[in-house]
């Protein structure tokens, strides 16, 4: 998994889609957590997406319980991999798709200029659905709960978590595990592949 702040620059904006191929949606919580998704339907499966829809808000609420926070907001953007991998380029320089990018709250160039700050707001996290199905796959694990994984991981990285050394990868990964613990999904780093993807560059 790599997620990362982005670097400035025209790609595509993970909050405001620039073509017509995307649906929007807003997904809440009980606690008043909010996901305003963009998603691109060719590249993600109906089943899927509704999983997520459920599961999501109840995985931010576990975060910002766990680390004692306001309920949070953050736009997700459901895209392809040729989206995934432009954005890829225009920000961190890799000519290749990733499973998921997070940009945090503050950034100017996701932030429009007459969208007030509020408290709670994250940022935003880009998920790459050929990934997620192909990594399922190769890993032999649900794709739901992959994903799920995925948008934790994206959402701790929103919040300051990083893996950029070992201490700091092995605090991400043991409270992803927990969290993921709490939505009775096995810890995903007993798999050696998903464990080193998070610390890799690229």
């Amino acid at each position: 998994m790599t997620s990362e702040m982005n670097n400035g620059g025209s790609a595509l904006e993970p909050d405001s889609p620039e073509d017509n191929q995307f649906l929007s949606d807003e997904w809440t919580s009980e606690a008043g957590a909010v996901i305003e998704v963009s998603i691109d339907p060719s590249s993600w499966h109906s089943p899927l997406i509704a999983d997520l829809k459920k599961r999501g808000p109840v995985m931010l609420d576990h975060i910002a319980s766990r680390l004692s926070l306001d309920p949070q907001m953050v736009s997700l953007l459901l895209c392809n991999d040729v989206d995934m991998r432009s954005m890829n380029l225009q920000h961190r320089g890799f000519d290749k798709s990733t499973n998921v990018l997070s940009f945090p709250a503050g950034d100017d160039l996701y932030l429009d200029d007459d969208r007030p700050e509020m408290d709670g707001v994250s940022g935003d996290i880009a998920i790459a659905g050929e990934t997620v199905m192909r990594e399922a796959a190769e890993a032999g694990i649900a794709a739901g709960d992959h994903l799920l994984h995925l948008f934790t991981h994206g959402v701790l990285h929103l919040l300051g978590y990083d893996h950029i050394d070992d201490q700091m990868a092995d605090e991400m990964e043991a409270l992803e595990i927990a969290l993921l613990g709490q939505m009775k999904i096995a810890n995903p780093y007993l798999d050696d592949e998903l464990a080193l993807g998070t610390r890799e560059a690229g």
